[in-house]
């Protein structure tokens, strides 16, 4: 079952809990790593920055928003880069939880080779996100490869808060290619708070069926805590519990 993100509220509670229910709003500045894959599953080069593995990977960097109630629903990322000399526009990205799991899957746009708003399907390993998040951000607070960082007296020099969150390997590492100049390169990035699975699809439409974007948030860099703000819960979804309770008394007084 696909979902957003949600924090499970025990129903007895929504009453009580009507008027200050509140959840948090978390937002990171995210350095990562990009590569974009054929359906022979060749990494192509992006033409336009050869500066990471001779261009078979791309810097980028935006920011996410995660809410405790409803879940992380975008990045602002707006990538552009050259791939077979064709520009490659990535934007509209939105991102859902899988429940039961600590996997992140998403949809996003991509306008490439003379097509526009194509659909792409993404998934992540985001252990190293939620693990962190459990254990309670505040701003400030970096989240790189595998460990937690806190600044506690404020030297400006970050210790670890946490090691082993869980970041996982991104997909894209396992890759073994030739480069253009004859010798065997891997793409070595390190885990990642969000790193790419073999569950991405790929596009779902257009003239390039198969081609897949490996978008690996926090890889090779980090995910930093730029605010931490607490918000309300919607009203609605608390009056719509409310409303489920009442149905629930209401059955149990007609059964008596």
């Amino acid at each position: 079952m696909k979902k957003t993100f949600r924090r499970t509220v025990p129903t007895g509670c929504l009453c009580l809990s009507a008027n200050v229910a509140m959840a948090d709003l978390i937002t990171f500045s995210f350095t990562g790593r990009l590569t974009v894959e054929d359906p022979n599953g060749s990494i192509l080069v992006n033409s336009s920055d050869y500066s990471i593995n001779d261009g078979y990977q791309t810097a980028i960097a935006a920011n996410l928003t995660y809410d405790t109630n409803l879940g992380i629903g975008s990045t602002d990322l707006a990538f552009e880069g050259e791939f077979w000399n064709e520009a490659l526009l990535i934007h509209d990205i939105d991102l859902n939880f899988i429940e039961g799991t600590k996997l992140i899957e998403g949809n996003m746009l991509t306008d490439w080779n003379g097509s526009t708003d194509m659909s792409m399907h993404i998934m992540w390993d985001a252990a190293g996100l939620f693990n962190s998040i459990d254990y309670g951000l505040q701003a400030g607070d970096r989240i790189s490869g595998t460990n937690l960082y806190r600044d506690f007296d404020g030297d400006g020099y970050a210790e670890t808060l946490l090691g082993n969150v869980g970041s996982a390997t991104p997909l894209s590492d396992n890759y073994i290619i030739n480069d253009p100049y004859g010798s065997i390169s891997a793409l070595n990035q390190g885990p990642a708070p969000m790193a790419v699975t073999d569950g991405t699809l790929g596009l779902l439409d257009g003239p390039f069926p198969g081609f897949k974007i490996h978008m690996d948030i926090g890889s090779g860099n980090s995910m930093h805590v730029t605010s931490v703000s607490t918000v309300p819960v919607p009203a609605a979804v608390w009056l719509f519990g409310s409303g489920l309770i009442g149905l629930a008394g209401f059955a149990r007084r007609k059964k008596a």
